[in-house]
């Protein structure tokens, strides 16, 4: 096990997330967890900070819109909305991302000095 990377999918509109994450931590110490949520409303997307305290990384997938609350590339690169994408995204501690918008991306990130 202490050679796999393991990165857990949480559901934060299940009552119980905060304390899957918890227990996660506790027993396996993930690299990340990939963060679920259909509106933008659950406590732990803003009280989110004692996963990285713990040593793991937050990942916010933003290839579908119906899975984590609305915030994805098409709004970005389409709408020129970044503010409500990508920008949401990362101000609510991700620091992984998967997308299907990588130059336009890698783009807004260096723009951002986010990325070399």
């Amino acid at each position: 096990m202490d050679s796999l990377t393991f990165m857990p999918v949480v559901s934060l509109d299940k009552p119980e997330a905060e304390q899957v994450i918890d227990e996660y931590q506790k027993q396996i110490k993930p690299v990340a967890f990939e963060l679920i949520f259909k509106s933008n409303t659950p406590p732990v997307l803003v009280k989110n900070s004692f996963i990285q305290a713990h040593g793991s990384k937050i990942w916010i997938n933003s290839l579908s819109a119906s899975l984590y609350g609305g915030h994805e590339d098409d709004m970005a690169v389409e709408d020129g909305n970044t503010t409500d994408s990508w920008d949401w995204i990362i101000n609510h501690g991700a620091r992984i991302m998967q997308t299907d918008r990588t130059k336009e991306l890698l783009a807004y990130l260096r723009k951002r000095k986010l990325h070399n």
